[in-house]
């Protein structure tokens, strides 16, 4: 979803939404989902039938998983650096 969308924008089309969820499930499961909408305020994920609301709330559930990923191997990154560093010394 673009950062400038709000995802509780109830404007938002089933596609954007659909798409927002896949991208934050591979970001943290390393794989994609299985995601259809099913009718108004309804989707398919992963076999269960959901509203609306809870696909909302996992994929904001799930981005702020990949973003501590992202931060804890940005972490070990600098680490990994810092002590290669001192074995060079």
């Amino acid at each position: 979803m673009p950062s400038h969308m709000n995802q509780n924008d109830a404007t938002l089309s089933p596609q954007i939404m659909i798409d927002s969820y896949q991208r934050a499930y591979k970001h943290v499961h390393g794989r994609t989902p299985v995601v259809r909408h099913q009718f108004g305020e309804w989707y398919y994920v992963q076999g269960e039938t959901v509203p609306r609301s809870t696909l909302m709330a996992e994929t904001s559930r799930l981005r702020s998983i990949a973003q501590k990923q992202r931060l804890q191997s940005t972490d070990r990154s600098v680490l990994n650096r810092l002590i290669a560093r001192l074995r060079g010394a």
